[in-house]
Protein backbone atom coordinates (compact mmCIF):
# COMPACT_ATOMS: atom_id res chain seq x y z
CA UNK A 1 0.00 0.00 0.00
CA UNK A 2 1.24 3.57 -0.64
CA UNK A 3 3.03 5.50 2.05
CA UNK A 4 0.54 7.62 3.99
CA UNK A 5 0.68 10.86 5.88
CA UNK A 6 -0.19 11.81 9.45
CA UNK A 7 -2.92 14.44 9.56
CA UNK A 8 -1.73 15.72 6.17
CA UNK A 9 1.45 17.20 7.67
CA UNK A 10 4.09 15.39 5.65
CA UNK A 11 5.50 11.91 5.05
CA UNK A 12 6.01 9.36 7.76
CA UNK A 13 9.44 9.33 9.36
CA UNK A 14 11.45 6.30 10.44
CA UNK A 15 12.03 5.64 14.14
CA UNK A 16 15.60 6.99 13.99
CA UNK A 17 14.51 10.34 12.54
CA UNK A 18 14.44 13.49 14.66
CA UNK A 19 12.05 15.41 12.44
CA UNK A 20 9.02 17.55 13.28
CA UNK A 21 6.85 14.58 14.28
CA UNK A 22 8.87 13.87 17.41
CA UNK A 23 9.89 16.11 20.26
CA UNK A 24 13.10 15.62 22.21
CA UNK A 25 11.06 14.07 25.02
CA UNK A 26 9.77 11.37 22.69
CA UNK A 27 6.22 12.65 22.36
CA UNK A 28 4.24 12.39 19.15
CA UNK A 29 4.23 15.70 17.33
CA UNK A 30 1.81 17.08 16.40
CA UNK A 31 -0.29 15.42 19.14
CA UNK A 32 -3.63 13.84 18.18
CA UNK A 33 -6.59 16.18 18.32
CA UNK A 34 -8.55 13.85 20.59
CA UNK A 35 -7.84 13.57 24.32
CA UNK A 36 -7.01 10.58 26.50
CA UNK A 37 -10.27 11.10 28.38
CA UNK A 38 -12.21 10.94 25.10
CA UNK A 39 -10.55 7.61 24.26
CA UNK A 40 -11.29 6.17 27.71
CA UNK A 41 -14.88 7.42 27.65
CA UNK A 42 -15.19 5.76 24.26
CA UNK A 43 -14.21 2.43 25.83
CA UNK A 44 -16.70 2.91 28.67
CA UNK A 45 -19.47 3.73 26.20
CA UNK A 46 -18.64 0.69 24.07
CA UNK A 47 -18.59 -1.55 27.16
CA UNK A 48 -21.92 -0.19 28.40
CA UNK A 49 -23.61 -0.71 25.04
CA UNK A 50 -22.15 -4.21 24.87
CA UNK A 51 -23.50 -5.14 28.30
CA UNK A 52 -27.00 -3.95 27.41
CA UNK A 53 -27.04 -5.82 24.09
CA UNK A 54 -25.63 -8.98 25.66
CA UNK A 55 -28.24 -8.92 28.43
CA UNK A 56 -30.99 -8.60 25.83
CA UNK A 57 -29.61 -11.48 23.77
CA UNK A 58 -29.08 -13.66 26.84
CA UNK A 59 -32.64 -13.04 27.97
CA UNK A 60 -33.89 -14.14 24.55
CA UNK A 61 -31.77 -17.30 24.81
CA UNK A 62 -32.92 -18.02 28.38
CA UNK A 63 -29.40 -17.62 29.74
CA UNK A 64 -29.47 -16.68 33.46
CA UNK A 65 -29.55 -12.90 33.66
CA UNK A 66 -30.24 -10.19 36.16
CA UNK A 67 -28.03 -8.53 38.76
CA UNK A 68 -27.21 -11.75 40.61
CA UNK A 69 -26.19 -13.66 37.50
CA UNK A 70 -24.20 -10.73 36.17
CA UNK A 71 -22.38 -10.36 39.49
CA UNK A 72 -21.60 -14.07 39.55
CA UNK A 73 -20.20 -13.99 36.02
CA UNK A 74 -18.09 -10.94 36.82
CA UNK A 75 -16.77 -12.46 40.05
CA UNK A 76 -15.79 -15.76 38.46
CA UNK A 77 -14.19 -14.04 35.50
CA UNK A 78 -12.16 -11.67 37.66
CA UNK A 79 -11.03 -14.55 39.86
CA UNK A 80 -9.94 -16.89 37.09
CA UNK A 81 -10.80 -15.56 33.68
CA UNK A 82 -13.63 -18.08 33.26
CA UNK A 83 -16.96 -17.42 31.59
CA UNK A 84 -19.31 -20.06 33.05
CA UNK A 85 -22.57 -19.18 31.31
CA UNK A 86 -20.92 -19.03 27.90
CA UNK A 87 -20.44 -22.81 27.87
CA UNK A 88 -24.16 -23.41 27.35
CA UNK A 89 -24.17 -21.45 24.10
CA UNK A 90 -23.50 -22.56 20.55
CA UNK A 91 -20.54 -21.14 18.64
CA UNK A 92 -22.73 -18.72 16.67
CA UNK A 93 -24.37 -17.44 19.86
CA UNK A 94 -21.01 -16.90 21.52
CA UNK A 95 -19.69 -15.09 18.43
CA UNK A 96 -22.82 -12.95 18.27
CA UNK A 97 -22.21 -11.90 21.88
CA UNK A 98 -18.79 -10.56 20.90
CA UNK A 99 -20.06 -8.51 17.96
CA UNK A 100 -21.51 -5.63 20.02
CA UNK A 101 -18.11 -4.87 21.57
CA UNK A 102 -16.23 -5.14 18.28
CA UNK A 103 -18.75 -3.05 16.40
CA UNK A 104 -19.08 -0.37 19.07
CA UNK A 105 -15.30 -0.11 19.58
CA UNK A 106 -14.80 0.35 15.84
CA UNK A 107 -17.67 2.85 15.66
CA UNK A 108 -16.43 4.82 18.69
CA UNK A 109 -12.90 4.98 17.25
CA UNK A 110 -14.23 6.19 13.90
CA UNK A 111 -16.55 8.74 15.52
CA UNK A 112 -13.88 10.27 17.78
CA UNK A 113 -11.38 10.62 14.95
CA UNK A 114 -13.87 11.90 12.38
CA UNK A 115 -15.25 14.40 14.89
CA UNK A 116 -12.01 16.31 14.41
CA UNK A 117 -12.21 16.15 10.63
CA UNK A 118 -9.32 13.71 10.21
CA UNK A 119 -9.16 10.65 8.01
CA UNK A 120 -9.06 7.38 9.98
CA UNK A 121 -6.24 5.98 7.89
CA UNK A 122 -3.82 8.84 8.32
CA UNK A 123 -4.79 9.64 11.92
CA UNK A 124 -4.26 6.09 13.24
CA UNK A 125 -1.45 4.95 10.97
CA UNK A 126 -3.41 2.39 8.98
CA UNK A 127 -0.91 2.39 6.12
CA UNK A 128 0.85 -0.92 5.49
CA UNK A 129 4.22 -1.80 4.01
CA UNK A 130 5.25 -5.22 2.77
CA UNK A 131 7.62 -5.91 5.65
CA UNK A 132 4.93 -5.22 8.27
CA UNK A 133 3.64 -8.77 7.72
CA UNK A 134 6.84 -10.73 8.51
CA UNK A 135 7.87 -8.33 11.28
CA UNK A 136 4.48 -8.54 12.94
CA UNK A 137 4.20 -12.31 12.63
CA UNK A 138 7.69 -12.87 14.06
CA UNK A 139 7.00 -10.56 17.01
CA UNK A 140 3.68 -12.24 17.76
CA UNK A 141 5.25 -15.70 17.68
CA UNK A 142 8.18 -14.52 19.82
CA UNK A 143 5.77 -13.18 22.42
CA UNK A 144 3.94 -16.52 22.60
CA UNK A 145 6.90 -18.89 22.53
CA UNK A 146 9.71 -16.92 24.17
CA UNK A 147 8.73 -13.88 26.21
CA UNK A 148 5.54 -15.03 27.92
CA UNK A 149 6.95 -18.43 29.04
CA UNK A 150 9.84 -16.54 30.66
CA UNK A 151 7.44 -14.17 32.42
CA UNK A 152 5.39 -17.05 33.84
CA UNK A 153 8.45 -19.10 34.83
CA UNK A 154 8.66 -17.65 38.38
CA UNK A 155 4.89 -18.13 38.74
CA UNK A 156 4.85 -21.85 37.94
CA UNK A 157 4.68 -22.96 41.60
CA UNK A 158 1.57 -20.84 42.06
CA UNK A 159 -0.26 -20.91 38.71
CA UNK A 160 -1.08 -24.00 36.65
CA UNK A 161 -0.66 -23.56 32.91
CA UNK A 162 -4.01 -25.32 32.42
CA UNK A 163 -5.71 -22.58 34.41
CA UNK A 164 -4.10 -19.91 32.22
CA UNK A 165 -5.30 -21.62 29.04
CA UNK A 166 -8.77 -22.41 30.38
CA UNK A 167 -10.71 -19.40 28.96
CA UNK A 168 -9.32 -19.94 25.45
CA UNK A 169 -9.80 -23.70 25.76
CA UNK A 170 -13.46 -23.32 26.71
CA UNK A 171 -14.09 -20.89 23.88
CA UNK A 172 -12.48 -23.11 21.24
CA UNK A 173 -14.39 -26.11 22.59
CA UNK A 174 -17.45 -24.55 20.96
CA UNK A 175 -15.92 -25.25 17.54
CA UNK A 176 -17.36 -28.75 17.19
CA UNK A 177 -17.44 -28.89 13.38
CA UNK A 178 -15.68 -27.36 10.36
CA UNK A 179 -18.07 -24.43 10.04
CA UNK A 180 -17.83 -23.58 13.72
CA UNK A 181 -14.03 -23.82 13.58
CA UNK A 182 -13.91 -21.46 10.59
CA UNK A 183 -16.13 -18.92 12.32
CA UNK A 184 -14.13 -19.06 15.55
CA UNK A 185 -10.81 -18.77 13.70
CA UNK A 186 -12.05 -15.76 11.73
CA UNK A 187 -13.32 -14.10 14.90
CA UNK A 188 -10.25 -14.76 17.05
CA UNK A 189 -7.48 -14.42 14.47
CA UNK A 190 -8.86 -11.73 12.13
CA UNK A 191 -11.66 -9.63 13.61
CA UNK A 192 -10.53 -9.33 17.23
CA UNK A 193 -6.91 -8.31 16.41
CA UNK A 194 -8.05 -5.68 13.91
CA UNK A 195 -10.63 -4.05 16.20
CA UNK A 196 -8.58 -4.23 19.38
CA UNK A 197 -5.50 -2.76 17.71
CA UNK A 198 -7.62 -0.06 16.09
CA UNK A 199 -8.73 1.10 19.53
CA UNK A 200 -5.88 0.26 21.93
CA UNK A 201 -2.82 0.96 19.76
CA UNK A 202 -4.60 3.36 17.43
CA UNK A 203 -6.93 5.65 19.33
CA UNK A 204 -5.73 5.19 22.94
CA UNK A 205 -1.96 4.81 22.45
CA UNK A 206 -1.74 7.83 20.15
CA UNK A 207 -3.71 9.94 22.64
CA UNK A 208 -1.23 8.96 25.36
CA UNK A 209 1.77 9.39 23.08
CA UNK A 210 0.86 12.97 22.31
CA UNK A 211 1.06 13.80 26.01
CA UNK A 212 3.90 11.66 27.40
CA UNK A 213 7.13 9.98 26.33
CA UNK A 214 7.37 6.77 24.34
CA UNK A 215 8.35 4.46 27.21
CA UNK A 216 5.54 5.58 29.52
CA UNK A 217 3.08 5.51 26.62
CA UNK A 218 3.88 1.89 25.74
CA UNK A 219 3.85 0.80 29.40
CA UNK A 220 0.59 2.51 30.34
CA UNK A 221 -1.24 1.43 27.18
CA UNK A 222 -0.11 -2.17 27.79
CA UNK A 223 -1.44 -2.14 31.36
CA UNK A 224 -4.76 -0.66 30.24
CA UNK A 225 -4.99 -3.29 27.49
CA UNK A 226 -4.44 -6.06 30.03
CA UNK A 227 -6.88 -4.68 32.59
CA UNK A 228 -9.59 -4.19 29.95
CA UNK A 229 -9.76 -7.98 29.45
CA UNK A 230 -10.68 -8.51 33.14
CA UNK A 231 -8.70 -11.76 33.44
CA UNK A 232 -6.37 -11.95 36.43
CA UNK A 233 -4.40 -15.09 35.57
CA UNK A 234 -3.90 -13.97 31.99
CA UNK A 235 -2.99 -10.38 32.94
CA UNK A 236 0.82 -10.83 32.75
CA UNK A 237 0.57 -12.34 29.26
CA UNK A 238 -1.80 -9.63 28.09
CA UNK A 239 0.44 -6.86 29.41
CA UNK A 240 3.48 -8.48 27.77
CA UNK A 241 1.73 -8.61 24.44
CA UNK A 242 0.59 -5.02 24.94
CA UNK A 243 4.23 -4.03 25.39
CA UNK A 244 5.22 -5.84 22.20
CA UNK A 245 2.38 -4.36 20.14
CA UNK A 246 2.88 -0.88 21.57
CA UNK A 247 6.60 -0.98 20.81
CA UNK A 248 5.84 -1.95 17.22
CA UNK A 249 3.45 0.96 16.80
CA UNK A 250 5.78 3.50 18.39
CA UNK A 251 8.72 2.24 16.33
CA UNK A 252 6.88 2.27 12.98
CA UNK A 253 4.01 4.73 13.60
CA UNK A 254 1.78 2.20 11.87
CA UNK A 255 -0.84 -0.23 13.18
CA UNK A 256 -0.24 -2.99 10.63
CA UNK A 257 2.75 -4.61 12.41
CA UNK A 258 0.81 -4.77 15.69
CA UNK A 259 -2.25 -6.19 13.92
CA UNK A 260 -0.20 -8.97 12.32
CA UNK A 261 1.52 -9.65 15.65
CA UNK A 262 -1.89 -9.88 17.34
CA UNK A 263 -3.13 -12.26 14.65
CA UNK A 264 -0.08 -14.50 15.10
CA UNK A 265 -0.38 -14.33 18.89
CA UNK A 266 -4.01 -15.45 18.81
CA UNK A 267 -3.38 -17.88 15.98
CA UNK A 268 -0.89 -19.91 18.01
CA UNK A 269 -3.51 -20.52 20.68
CA UNK A 270 -6.17 -21.40 18.13
CA UNK A 271 -3.96 -23.90 16.31
CA UNK A 272 -2.86 -25.55 19.54
CA UNK A 273 -6.44 -25.92 20.82
CA UNK A 274 -7.91 -27.15 17.52
CA UNK A 275 -5.35 -29.94 17.05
Amino acid sequence: MPTGRIAGRGPLLCVCDRGPLMSQRGRLRPPPRWSVSAAILGWIAAAAITVVVQLVLESLWAVPSGVGAAAARAGVQVAGGAEPDRLDLSYWQFTLLQLPLWLTLAAVTWAIVRRHGIGLRSALGLEQRWYDVPVGLVCGLAAQFLIIPLVYLPLRPYIDSQDIEEPARRIMALADDATAAAVMVAAVVLVAPFVEELYFRGLLLRALWGRMGRVLTVALSAVLFGLAHVQILQLPALVVFGLVAGTLVVATRRLAPAMWAHAAFNGVTVVQLLR
